[in-house]
Order: C-alpha cells, then sequence, then structure tokens
C-alpha cells in the first residue's frame, strides 16, 4: 500500500478478520475466512482500524455479550493491533437474514440465478424474512454507530448490510460513508423481482452513504439506472457523467458519489505461501499425479460459478478431441459453499452427478478425466496455481474473481486464462485472456481447445500480461482509492 495519511478508519462486515472458538476450554482466535479479510488486512497495518462485525460462532456471541458492544483490542496475524466490536443480533434474526434474504434471495437476484417461472416466489415468509434483515441491519449499525463515534470515516461490506449506511444517519453519525458492493449490481428489470417497498427501502438504504463502490464501471452504470427507474417518489437527478445521485427525500437533499474500484490481491503474500510446507508437499503430490496437460477451477460450489456448464464443457472437449484422452484432466478444487441452504445443496449434486456422468463416460481405468475434490483445499489451490496449463473461470455472474487473478501471478508454465465475460475481473485481464459465454458449452469446448494448442509464444506473451496486470492493479490501490475519494469529500 501507498504511504498515505493514518487514517481512524471504522469497517463494517457482516464478518470480522478474526473468529472466537473454544479449545480444551480455553479462548482461542483464528483467522476469519473469506476473501475480504485479505483485501482488507493492509488497513489494519496502515490505519487507526476498529472493526464491527457480526457475532458468528458461538464463543463470538459470548464475547459479545462480554463486551456489550464495546470495542476491545485484537491483533492480526502479523501482529498489527486493531480494534474490534461485535454485534449480537437476534440469533434467528441473523439466521433468517442470512439463509433467506442475503443468501440466496438478494444473491440470487444479483447474478441472475432466479428462472422467473418458479422462483423467486414472495410471500408471507420473505416479507417475515426481510424483517429480520432489517433488524439485523439494525444491530450491527447500532454497535457500529456507539463503536465508532470518533472515526473519520465508517466503510462498509457487501449485500449482507444494505441498510446499515441509511440506519447510521439515522442514529446521527456525522462521518463520511462508505458502501463497497463485491457482488455484481444488475440493471433495473432485476429488481422488479422484489416487491416495491423492499426494493426502495433497500436503495435508500445505500444512499445513506456518502460513496457508493463497486468493482466496474458497469456495476455503477446499473445502479444509477436502478436508481432512475425505482425511486419515482423522490425528487432525483442521476447525473451519469459525474456518477451521482442526488435526491431530496424527507425534505433533506443528499448527493451521493457512486464510483468503481475493482478488488485485486496482494501479489506479495501470496507468493508467501509458497514456502509454506503443505504446499510443498501438495506440490510434490501434484507433480507425480498430473496429467501431461492440466485445466485447473478453484471456486465455491455456488450455482453463479457455472461449474455445471464447465464440467460438461470439458467433457464435449473430450468428444472433441479423443487425441487428448489420457492426456488431459480436468482438477477441479471445491470449496463447499452455504450447505443450508436447499438451492446449494441442490447444485452440489448436480454437478457431482455430472462429474460423474463425463468420467463414466470418457475415463478408464487409468485415467479419470474430471477430479472434484471438496473441502478445505488451500495449499492444494496454491500448489495447483504453479502448475496449471488452463486456468478456467466461467462464472454466471460474479463481481470480480479473485482466482483470475490469483493463478496467473504463481503459475510457472505460461498458463492460459479461459475466463467468462460475465466476472468483473474479465474488464482487466481480457487483452491477455481467452474470454467466453458462461452459457454457451460448445464455444467454452473450443476455447479450451484453443487454450491447450497455443503456440508458446503466444502462452507466453498473455501470460506476462496478465502478471504485469496484476502486478500493478494491487490490492493497496483498491484501498488507497477510496480513501482518496473519502479524503477528497467536503466536510460534513
Amino acid at each position: 500500500m501507498a504511504e498515505t495519511e493514518r487514517h481512524r478508519l471504522a469497517l463494517v462486515s457482516n464478518r470480522g478478520p478474526i473468529a472466537y472458538e473454544r479449545v480444551d476450554g480455553e479462548r482461542v482466535t483464528r483467522r476469519g475466512g473469506g476473501g475480504l479479510v485479505t483485501a482488507l488486512r493492509g488497513l489494519i497495518g496502515s490505519h487507526d482500524v476498529l472493526w464491527v462485525a457480526n457475532a458468528i460462532t458461538d464463543e463470538d456471541r459470548q464475547v459479545a455479550r462480554e463486551q456489550q458492544g464495546r470495542a476491545h483490542a485484537e491483533e492480526d496475524a502479523l501482529g498489527n493491533p486493531f480494534e474490534l466490536a461485535l454485534a449480537l443480533p437476534d440469533a434467528n434474526d441473523y439466521e433468517r437474514a442470512y439463509s433467506e434474504i442475503a443468501n440466496p434471495l438478494l444473491w440470487f437476484v444479483q447474478h441472475g440465478l432466479h428462472d422467473g417461472g418458479l422462483s423467486p416466489i414472495i410471500d408471507r415468509a420473505t416479507r417475515e424474512g426481510w424483517a429480520a434483515y432489517r433488524r439485523s441491519n439494525a444491530a450491527i449499525a447500532a454497535t457500529a454507530s456507539a463503536a465508532a463515534a470518533d472515526r473519520d470515516a465508517l466503510m462498509i461490506h457487501d449485500y449482507q448490510l444494505y441498510l446499515v449506511p441509511s440506519l447510521l444517519r439515522e442514529s446521527g453519525v456525522q462521518a463520511k460513508i462508505l458502501h463497497f458492493t463485491h457482488i455484481p449490481w444488475p440493471g433495473p428489470h432485476a429488481w422488479r423481482v422484489l416487491p416495491f417497498d423492499i426494493r426502495t427501502e433497500l436503495i435508500h438504504g445505500l444512499l445513506g452513504a456518502d460513496i457508493i463502490g463497486f468493482h466496474t464501471p458497469g456495476d455503477v452504470l446499473n445502479f444509477l439506472r436502478t436508481c432512475e427507474a425505482m425511486l419515482a417518489q423522490d425528487r432525483i437527478e442521476i447525473d451519469y457523467a459525474r456518477g451521482s445521485v442526488c435526491f431530496t427525500r424527507d425534505r433533506i437533499t443528499r448527493e451521493v458519489v457512486v464510483r468503481s474500484y475493482p478488488i485485486s490481491i496482494d501479489p506479495a503474500e501470496l507468493r508467501q505461501h509458497l514456502d509454506a510446507p503443505e504446499v510443498q508437499a501438495a506440490s510434490a503430490a501434484l507433480t507425480r499425479t498430473r496429467p501431461e496437460r492440466l485445466v485447473l477451477r478453484v471456486e465455491r460450489t455456488d450455482p453463479s460459478k457455472n461449474t455445471v456448464r464447465g464440467l460438461r464443457a470439458f467433457g464435449r472437449l473430450l468428444e472433441r478431441r479423443p487425441d487428448l484422452h489420457g492426456r488431459v484432466g480436468m482438477l477441479t478444487l471445491l470449496d463447499p459453499s452455504r450447505q443450508s441452504i436447499p438451492e446449494y445443496q441442490d447444485y452440489l449434486e448436480a454437478l457431482l452427478q455430472t462429474a460423474e456422468e463425463v468420467n463414466s463416460t470418457h475415463g478408464d481405468d487409468g485415467w479419470l478425466p474430471i477430479d472434484v475434490r471438496i473441502g478445505d483445499n488451500f495449499h492444494t489451490a496454491i500448489a495447483a496455481y504453479r502448475q496449471y496449463d488452463v486456468l478456467y473461470v466461467n462464472a454466471v455472474a460474479d463481481g470480480m474473481n479473485l482466482v483470475a487473478k490469483e493463478g496467473p501471478i504463481l503459475n510457472e508454465r505460461d498458463g492460459v486464462l479461459v475466463i467468462s465475460e460475465s466476472t468483473g475481473a474479465y474488464d482487466e485481464l481480457r487483452e491477455h485472456a481467452l474470454a467466453v459465454d458462461p452459457f454457451d458449452i460448445e464455444q467454452q469446448a473450443a476455447f479450451l481447445e484453443q487454450a491447450l494448442d497455443l503456440p508458446a509464444a503466444d502462452r507466453a506473451r498473455m501470460a506476462a500480461g496478465l502478471r504485469a496486470t496484476v502486478e500493478e492493479r494491487h490490492v493497496g490501490r483498491w484501498i488507497d482509492a477510496q480513501i482518496a475519494d473519502l479524503d477528497a469529500l467536503a466536510p460534513a
């Protein structure tokens, strides 16, 4: 991260940078999961940070009860100090907010996963879930309002907390507020599946911020268009050139700036994992067992990742190219995601069935075309990044997709990136990758074939371009751009 003036910042997110557990009767901490924690870790080392998060684990909730919403001192994995305040929403409210509204309802709306004919169904349970979402947002907003009273700015993250900016304003918070959405923002038509009152409350919630951030210019444009289409009851002006929403509601006029900040990775931090004994062991094992040509997928078991179509496209590749039988394999490393939600359970079952069909059709006793591994595959993923010949990312929709940036930084074989044009990363990486339509299986098979057949000089040129792009647009730039825009705002 660039050298900047230190700020007193409050980060507000669903999950925190650490989680508490009990081991042999003793309270211990472990690093919080998710890419957001990794992306924001640089802030802890460079600024005075208060992190406000929901209490998730049983031990988190015990800490929250002991602290009663007050901030307490903690350290990150590198020994950098920060303060942590845990909100304690009602357990049932939190579960319904997370498992019925945030996932799958909002996630499916924003990734285009509803089929329209059968889903979504908006009924009394949906409205009860929305009320729980509202109360859960209110709980973390109250904790943030009390704990962050002396902060220069609050940076709120993601779709679980859409109502928090306006709730903070209603509680009297005067500090600058930025809300960042890490998943795609679709156009107005997608939002019409939600009732008028729910979708307008959601948008008004976000408009409590001073800055609303997304990954891509397309998301910014879609948000501005959504405001224009959905807020006819408000006096509203959209400045598309400036990227702003000016509106009057309850006799208060506000201007909200809407910006794109493409998130990235920390290449140096990622490379440090290469020396871990677990990664070394995984690398050796993969070297012993890998096929001549390796196609790699690294993703969650989430319908938006489009794994089923990816597996089918690989099967179609094997139909097109019998000469590749026994020579090429696809390693699919899956992190089980949201398995308490029926839609995610069904999707996992479908992808496993598809992998079995491809393997039974094309495999033989000495060759398994698709190797699916489900679980904590972090060290294997780092090892596989080094060895892939093709990195295959075909998501139906993705806010960014950091796998597409992580792989090229570690790869040692001039691997080719095959990437969906519906990912945020496509905007930055398209010049150095093969872009595919996520719904077109035949095209994806053809581009996998092209990737495997590319001349060495083309592979080297594309791989170098990917590395240079990711190195230049590192996560520090993502953070610094947001802070610079907060600083540029007029004083509250």
